[in-house]
């Protein structure tokens, strides 16, 4: 996915594309790992903004992904709606930059280099559709998982089985402070 400078006409541009799952190599990767896949078309919408030669990106998000629940093991769909920016910056001819200089890469001042008038889209829109799925895969804030003894969707129903006691390495040093000599 490209985007030429030429076509930022009058400084600002904005644009929305609709792009497949297969256009992004990356989350196909995650979906085989079990990170969670997007399902149907990532919708971007990125506002471009030229300022002499840096494009500040502005964008948004909006997908659904497919999770499976790190508790109760159930498959769920959660909305995905993020916003996200970048800048690109030309790549430095070795004639402009100065000998003196201190020389720090473009990733540590957040910046995506670009060269021959030529905006790579692709690579920074994959970037963000892999930081935008959730972390912490839970199906909702009260779901009470796995019954660690037999087994059971405790949201779907409960069990007979009594918890075990907690195993608590330190409990007999608790009775050694509390006895007075």
């Amino acid at each position: 996915m490209r985007l030429e400078l030429k076509d930022i006409k009058g400084g600002v541009l904005e644009q929305e594309y609709s792009l497949s799952v297969d256009e992004f190599p990356e989350l196909e990767v995650l979906a085989e790992n079990g990170a969670g896949s997007y399902q149907g078309p990532l919708q971007f919408t990125l506002r471009l903004q030229r300022t002499g030669r840096m494009v500040e990106v502005d964008g948004r998000l909006q997908a659904t992904v497919q999770l499976d629940c790190g508790r109760c093991l159930c498959r769920y769909r959660q909305e995905v709606d993020e916003r996200f920016s970048f800048t690109f910056t030309p790549v430095l001819k070795e004639a402009d930059a100065g000998q003196d200089d201190v020389e720090l890469e473009a990733d540590e001042l957040g910046l995506v280099l670009y060269q021959d008038e030529v905006l790579e889209l692709g690579p920074c829109l994959q970037e963000q559709a892999v930081m935008a799925l959730p972390v912490a895969h839970v199906c909702s804030s009260d779901c009470r998982g796995l019954c660690p003894e037999c087994g059971i969707n405790l949201n779907e129903g409960s069990c007979d089985c009594s918890p075990r006691p907690f195993n608590n390495k330190f409990g007999a040093l608790a009775g050694l402070m509390s006895k007075k000599p």
